[in-house]
């Protein structure tokens, strides 16, 4: 047979594509786009939501806002100007659509992990790489719709006591890190949630004792329930965390944000009785003081 004429082999036109490409979420200097004296710049929300299986990450987006300066801590929309870092309120006036904004101090003794634990709160991606630079951070966070800014204060112990730390900054949470792998550390933590005790912190503000490095788990020193009952016996939360595996880190953050929307302040008066009454126990547990027992 002869074969057939007068037809083609079938040609496909190559397929395009038909959604447009996803824009660079880090956008380049040269996007920056100004407005008047002001620059449109871009920060990164870190978004999380609490689930009867724990804390889920809903990854990171990122947000547009005019500002003045590129050193701003503002977390607002695009149609509102910078907050001064000196200035931050710690509620938004009712009907203001900026997110609150607190201050969170990192606390412990030196090489206790505070600032690579303040470097992984950044972003949702494990970077061993990341800046590692002390100081102070921003870190906006997004927990069930509601969104936050954490100024997070990381200092050398070397350079900044705890005394100092509360009379600069204000902290509204004191995040006391120790290693599990040096039990000298978790004596200056002791010494550091006395002080925070002593000085009323804990029952006004937010305190949470983390152990870290628990990664080093044949290097350890510290037992899991010897800081339990430590976070216990002060009043405080507990939580165990390894910067290195980016484990329970989320989960930290998370807590951090939670502990300022319980509003500590509302029991205040209620510790302030139960202080009282329990002041001589809590003070022979972390300091092994025999107080004698009045007839």
């Amino acid at each position: 047979m002869s074969p057939r004429r007068g037809r083609r082999a079938p040609s496909y036109r190559l397929r395009t594509a038909s959604v447009p490409a996803v824009p660079r979420l880090t956008p380049m200097l040269g996007q920056l786009r100004r407005c008047g004296d002001q620059h449109q710049e871009y920060y990164r929300v870190r978004s999380f939501s609490i689930t009867p299986n724990g804390v889920f990450n809903l990854g990171d987006s990122f947000k547009s806002r005019l500002s003045c300066s590129v050193n701003s801590v503002s977390s607002t929309s695009s149609n509102r100007s910078d907050v001064s870092p000196t200035r931050l309120p710690r509620n938004p006036p009712d009907g203001d659509l900026a997110p609150a904004r607190f201050r969170v101090a990192m606390l412990g003794a030196s090489g206790v992990g505070k600032t690579a634990l303040t470097c992984q709160f950044t972003v949702s991606e494990y970077d061993s790489s990341l800046d590692e630079d002390i100081g102070q951070k921003i870190v906006s966070v997004m927990l069930d719709g509601r969104e936050a800014q954490l100024e997070i204060v990381d200092h050398p112990a070397a350079e900044m006591s705890v005394e100092t730390c509360c009379s600069t900054y204000g902290p509204d949470v004191f995040v006391v890190v120790y290693s599990v792998v040096d039990r000298s550390s978790l004596a200056v933590a002791e010494d550091m949630l006395l002080f925070l005790w002593k000085g009323g912190f804990v029952a006004s503000r937010g305190v949470i004792l983390a152990g870290n490095k628990a990664d080093l788990e044949r290097r350890r020193e510290v037992p899991m329930p010897v800081g339990r009952k430590l976070a216990s016996t002060c009043g405080c939360k507990f939580i165990e965390t390894s910067s290195g595996l980016d484990h329970n880190v989320d989960e930290l953050l998370v807590g951090i944000l939670a502990q300022l929307q319980l509003n500590p302040w509302r029991d205040l008066e209620k510790k302030k009785k139960q202080k009282v009454g329990g002041g001589q126990r809590i003070l022979k547990n972390l300091l092994g003081m025999k107080y004698k027992s009045q007839s």
